[in-house]
């Protein structure tokens, strides 16, 4: 009798404890909701604590809009839709001007008045847009049907648009949208 009182006593005093036990270590590794432990280590840091003479590089996007073309294939029943987006590197003090003027120097398919990288870049914007429709035209539907062509249109737009956008060094073309019909 002695010995269930005592079992009770101590089931009773061990069911709470490992609840709490497991709780806390349920909250301390993350779970509902707690906030995650995070640790950021920087390795080969300079000694002038991570700031050189150089500003740093930023990066903004600018969509040159959705297009459709026909290509070169004989026959001209071909044809490609796309929407080009390019990445241009910017230092610091341009990036704080053109996302201070409002949108962000994301990138719309709209009006220069939204993304003011484009608004930058409307007194050439007709070359950029011959720019694209000379290229995307000369190409036929065996050039662009591999990633690897895909990658060589990328490389030559870069190549080709980069004198439209002077002074934004174009790090980055992407194909946001792509079909060939």
């Amino acid at each position: 009798m002695i010995k269930r009182s005592l079992s009770k006593r101590l089931l009773l005093l061990v069911i709470p404890l490992v609840l709490v036990v497991a709780g806390a270590g349920f909250f301390l590794l993350g779970g509902a909701g707690a906030a995650p432990f995070v640790v950021n280590i920087t390795i080969n840091q300079s000694g002038d604590g991570g700031k050189s003479a150089a500003p740093a590089e930023k990066h903004l996007t600018v969509s040159l809009g959705e297009r459709i073309v026909n290509l070169a294939d004989p026959g001209g029943y071909r044809y490609l839709k796309t929407e080009i987006v390019v990445e241009v590197a910017v230092d610091r003090k341009t990036y704080e001007r053109l996302t201070a003027a409002g949108g962000g120097g994301g990138h719309g398919g709209g009006g220069g008045s939204t993304d003011p990288l484009r608004a930058e870049l409307e007194h050439s914007w007709p070359k950029i847009q011959d720019t694209l429709t000379m290229v995307l035209t000369s190409k036929t539907v065996d050039e662009l049907a591999t990633p690897e062509g895909k990658e060589h249109l990328k490389d030559e737009l870069r190549e080709k648009l980069q004198p439209a956008f002077g002074d934004y060094k174009i790090t980055e073309v992407y194909l946001t949208q792509f079909v060939i019909q």
